[in-house]
């Protein structure tokens, strides 16, 4: 019971700590954004809560993105989408998926950013329900994706 406990407290203080990320990165603070996603992370990795690791280690991957960091977004989507694999986790995977398609067409590599599209579609079509708190998930990520491609028009 006790673990149970201390499991729960440390991830909601892993919560918490994206709660103070997603406010750095409004105010552009992205450095204070990483530090308080890597405590986060390191808090989910001690209690084994893989999943949600995962989701975050993916919002880590977008912050670089908008502080034009691509070679640590790529490595935080590649290390989400070895263990989503091992997790065998479609909705991860098709979200891993549709953030390396968006880098790639913001980097104009079209076709591969098709592939990752496509990889992305196929992952999130073969789910077998689309529940409310998996459709915010996309809406969220769909929504930071686009505010990254229009900062990258922007500064064309």
């Amino acid at each position: 019971m006790v673990k149970t406990v201390d499991k729960f407290s440390i991830e909601n203080r892993a919560d918490e700590e994206i709660k103070f990320a997603v406010e750095n990165v409004t105010r552009h603070d992205y450095d204070n954004a990483v530090n308080h996603i890597k405590k986060a992370l390191g808090m989910l990795k001690s209690i084994g809560c893989m999943e949600k690791y995962v989701e975050y280690l993916n919002i880590l991957g977008l912050v670089y993105e908008l502080d034009n960091k691509e070679s640590a977004a790529f490595d935080c989507y590649l290390e989400s989408l070895a263990n989503a694999e091992i997790m065998r986790s479609k909705d991860l995977k098709a979200m891993i998926y549709s953030n390396i398609a968006s880098s790639y067409s913001k980097m104009g590599r079209n076709k591969e950013a098709q592939r990752y599209f496509n990889d992305a579609r196929d992952e999130y079509g073969a789910l077998s329900e689309n529940t409310e708190e998996r459709h915010r998930m996309w809406v969220m990520f769909e929504y930071v994706n686009n505010a990254i491609n229009d900062r990258y028009v922007a500064l064309s």
